[in-house]
């Protein structure tokens, strides 16, 4: 495998880590590994949304998680400085960098924070796919402010076109909104139409319902009371306002307290 390597990587794709100066390559399956990429962004975006300050994964919970499999993502668990020369990594390095040499473990930080060279069809499908993700978020939260009305889902798409807008298919397309939104103003007047709303959250709930908070709203003002509950007015796009009333609802079984300030 590695002779062939050196020359043609067949249907196998390069993933590559570089730390601390030194460069660590492993031969990865591209459909197994996009699989593999999916299942861990799903994971960080549910704890994300479930207020769970811990949302990274670590090697341990990847080398455990159950619906990724090492041994179908990785050709084998042999680590390479530079792949395509056939140049092995050397014990020292990766024991410097991961303190261990064992090549599955590797594997997990590859995989976790590594660049992976996807092919062109994988990147254009999570591309669409994101795409119409945001165009939704917009479309739904953001009004032409001369009329006060929405843009239609084909104007957004259009000026998104015109604007040559990035799309970053390793991002959420909730983390991208916002600039997307800048970009495109340049071809439509668009902004978000936000909304102001007072939360009270019990104080055995704060923790979680913080995190629920931050990860949907603008903290605008915030205080913690005598009895540990936790009073903020938060800002907001108009269509998550009842998507965080849900939350919190589900959260606090109903005893979170809001009002709205301003619409």
């Amino acid at each position: 495998m590695i002779d062939r390597a050196r020359i043609d990587l067949g249907n196998y794709i390069i993933g590559r880590l570089e730390k601390g100066g030194r460069t660590f390559e492993m031969l990865i399956d591209p459909e197994q590994a996009w699989k593999a990429k999916k299942v861990i962004r799903e994971e960080i975006n549910k704890r994300l949304k479930s207020g769970d300050n811990k949302s990274r994964l670590t090697v341990d919970e990847v080398l455990n998680y159950p619906q990724i499999n090492l041994e179908l993502i990785f050709e084998s668990f042999i680590v390479f400085e530079d792949l395509r020369r056939g140049k092995k990594a050397t014990d020292g390095d990766m024991e410097a960098i991961f303190e261990t040499t064992d090549g599955k473990r590797i594997s997990g930080h590859i995989l976790l924070d590594g660049e992976i060279q996807w092919t062109k069809s994988q990147r254009e499908e999570e591309r669409q796919k994101k795409l119409k993700q945001i165009i939704t978020i917009i479309s739904k939260n953001a009004i032409n402010p001369q009329n006060k009305k929405p843009h239609p889902y084909q104007r957004i798409e259009k000026a998104i076109e015109e604007a040559k807008a990035n799309i970053d298919v390793m991002k959420s397309a909730e983390e991208q909104v916002d600039d997307i939104i800048k970009k495109i103003q340049a071809i439509i007047p668009i902004r978000m139409e936000q909304v102001e709303l007072a939360i009270k959250i019990p104080s055995s709930f704060t923790a979680k319902g913080y995190g629920i908070v931050a990860q949907l709203a603008q903290i605008k003002k915030e205080e913690w009371q005598s009895d540990g509950s936790w009073v903020s007015v938060v800002s907001l796009p108009a269509g998550l306002q009842m998507e965080l009333i849900d939350k919190l609802n589900n959260l606090t079984h109903g005893r979170v307290q809001t009002k709205l300030l301003k619409s």
